[in-house]
């Protein structure tokens, strides 16, 4: 059974985000990605999703130092965020 057969493995659509680059920046992700054969934005979704990958241990224990400070738990101060960013 691969991963996402499994049945509490949900599928969500990906979600569009606006981000800023100076031009130079944009040049250089526009070489990158044309290396490895990719559009410059499918080539900057990669290395984002691999940066927060690489993080999410070090994510993970931001969150909960901040929820201990707030005298809450993880689950609610990532729930208190899920709801602020719907309203964006």
């Amino acid at each position: 059974m691969k991963y996402c057969d499994q049945p509490d493995f949900e599928v969500e659509d990906n979600i569009r985000v606006n981000i800023s680059l100076s031009p130079n920046d944009v040049r250089r992700l526009r070489y990158w990605a044309r290396l490895h054969g990719k559009t410059h934005t499918a080539y900057a979704a990669q290395v984002i999703a691999t940066r927060i990958e690489e993080n999410f241990e070090a994510l993970e224990k931001q969150l909960a130092e901040l929820a201990k400070r707030k005298g809450i738990s993880v689950e609610q101060l990532k729930d208190e965020w899920d709801n602020d960013f719907a309203e964006d």
